[in-house]
């Protein structure tokens, strides 16, 4: 089935305003995904429905591949992966970010290679964010000041920040020893950790716990300060990514950020951990193949329009 009738059998089921564009998108990373439901055809244009695969489990290696996602009954917007609590917080967190002209990536832990029992667990973050020290607010949008780049260039100075990232929904007594330092395991890499928490973080035990913990691991906590109510009316996370900046506005006024520690930046990168991090899932390939390409262009692209470039490129070689 090509693009156009996919899109004009999809789109009528479809409860959000979503752009033909962003439906296009979703179809090309749905078709990338070997866990989807669609793929598509290996020569030509166009799309088929894969076979269900068979997952076998082995008790000897750690499983890195999540259920097969399917296509929810009404659409983009139904019950699914994406109508979960942790997808949810994940998707306001990258448009709450994109607010603050900060560019965020999500990091999916399922296409990381498979391994032995224990090698990947805690290794990966949730999301990376990606700051510019040499960025400025122009009247054409956010760019990348060029005197401040070849100056940090010249030198040997990195020209931005990289953030790792990992999101709990809550906290409690009970896992919250757990939650840090997975946090703490997955961040070493990066030039800053960060563990965002969506509730409100309310009992003075804990807040005086995690303080300390941040404290001495140099890890920043914040709670979003979320009404659990609130939050879990909010729509699914492929809505919440589709919306305008100013349809998210309504959603970013239910924010109120709560920071419970403060932790210092690292110098530099840990490059043989990063190293070590691309052999294991191209997802961190394609984290420095967006970098390099923002240096390259001389301006900051979120990796939703990296990834649209990309996917033009690519079927036009």
């Amino acid at each position: 089935m090509n693009g156009t009738e996919l899109m004009r059998r999809v789109r009528p089921k479809l409860k959000g305003n979503y752009t033909e564009n962003t439906i296009r998108v979703h179809f090309s990373r749905m078709a990338a995904d070997s866990t989807s439901v669609i793929a598509k055809v290996d020569s030509g244009h166009g799309y088929y429905l894969r076979k269900p695969a068979t997952v076998v489990e082995s008790p000897s290696v750690e499983p890195t591949s999540a259920t097969p996602v399917q296509m929810p009954a009404d659409g983009l917007n139904g019950a699914g992966i994406g109508a979960t609590p942790e997808e949810k917080f994940r998707a306001l967190f990258i448009k709450y970010a994109e607010l603050e002209n900060r560019f965020a990536m999500r990091m999916d832990h399922t296409r990381a290679e498979r391994a032995e029992a224990g090698v990947n667990k805690w290794k990966f973050p949730d999301v990376v964010l990606l700051d510019w020290d040499v960025g400025q607010v122009a009247d054409e949008g956010y760019r990348l000041d060029r005197n401040l780049l070849e100056v940090k260039r010249s030198l040997g100075e990195q020209p931005f920040r990289l953030t790792s990232v990992e999101l709990k929904v809550s906290l409690s007594l009970a896992s919250f020893r757990e939650n840090f330092f997975q946090c703490v395991s997955n961040s070493k890499w990066a030039h800053h950790s960060l563990l965002a928490v969506a509730y409100p973080i309310d009992d003075t035990t804990l807040v005086e716990e995690l303080r300390r913990l941040g404290t001495s691991y140099d890890v920043t906590i914040i709670s979003y300060s979320l009404d659990p109510n609130q939050f879990q009316r909010l729509p699914s996370a492929e809505s919440i990514l589709g919306m305008s900046d100013e349809e998210f506005d309504d959603v970013a006024k239910l924010v109120k950020i709560s920071t419970v520690a403060t932790g210092r930046q690292r110098i530099g990168l840990d490059w043989e951990h990063i190293k070590d991090m691309r052999d294991r899932t191209g997802d961190f390939i394609v984290l420095f193949e967006w970098i390099a390409h923002c240096l390259k262009e001389g301006r900051p692209f979120s990796h939703a329009d990296f990834f649209d470039i990309t996917e033009i490129q690519r079927r036009y070689a």
